[in-house]
């Protein structure tokens, strides 16, 4: 890769008000339009599934004027602009939030489409959100509030780009390591390594089945980067599965995608 990789130390957690949960803390912002952070997105998923005793990712939507804007203009309601929507969701628990813009980021960015109400109906749904309760949370000034706090600790963490990565040890005196920009699975494992100070025992990954019934849509190139099989063995696996009518292809412009048909 040609960009260089940036390792550089940011603000405490302690200044931001924010406790140590976990061994590692990893806050990730994104930019829910960008390419890279939506690469990223699969990176993350592969390192929570072998990490899972060792850290606790945070996604936090990178709250600048750009992107904030962005979510504005390319919304016609409150419940089509993604800043607000992701906000709204995360009252009701990170991880259906998490899974609401995975939906929602395997919608828009391989199709290059326009956020419509439908859209994000469909994924309130399928990320198993209540709809009543989400659209009344959406008019809840908490939301504004809370985009606040992201704004404050992305300024107290000096983020300027999408995405960045903040990695925490257990120790809140400690500050953070940033790493800005997409880069090969092995330097994000490499640093956790680091901060661990010591080897970890990684969990091996769920089956294909349950992985793609987990996460209801994937991408080839999620699968590809979670599992490390070659791709002609992935194919197999995954016509394995769809003759069986476990899963099922969906076609798009710029890629496919795999469904889970399994009942939720």
């Amino acid at each position: 890769m040609t960009q260089e990789l940036r390792l550089i130390q940011a603000n405490s957690r302690e200044d931001a008000n924010l406790s140590p949960v976990s061994k590692i803390e990893i806050y990730s912002f994104f930019d829910p339009f960008s390419q890279e952070c939506f690469k990223l997105s699969a990176i993350l998923s592969k390192l929570r599934l072998e990490y899972k005793q060792y850290i606790r990712i945070r996604h936090i939507l990178n709250p600048s004027l750009r992107i904030l804007t962005k979510c504005q203009a390319q919304s016609s309601s409150d419940l089509d602009n993604i800043a607000l929507a992701y906000k709204a969701a995360e009252l009701q628990g990170r991880i259906r939030a998490e899974r609401f813009i995975h939906l929602l980021q395997n919608e828009i960015i391989p199709k290059k489409d326009i956020i419509t109400e439908s859209m994000v109906n469909n994924c309130i749904c399928n990320a198993g959100l209540d709809k009543e309760v989400f659209k009344e949370d959406l008019h809840n000034a908490s939301i504004k509030e809370s985009l606040q706090v992201d704004l404050h600790i992305a300024r107290e963490m000096d983020i300027q780009e999408a995405p960045s990565l903040v990695f925490f040890n257990e120790d809140v005196h400690e500050e953070g390591l940033k790493v800005e920009g997409l880069y090969p699975y092995h330097i994000y494992t490499y640093i956790i390594n680091e901060l661990m100070g010591t080897s970890i025992e990684k969990e091996l990954p769920p089956s294909l089945e349950t992985y793609i019934e987990q996460q209801q849509l994937v991408t080839k190139e999620e699968l590809l980067t979670i599992y490390e099989w070659p791709e002609k063995v992935l194919n197999k696996e995954l016509k394995k599965l769809a003759i069986q009518q476990k899963i099922e292809k969906l076609s798009a412009p710029e890629g496919n995608f795999w469904r889970s048909k399994s009942e939720k």
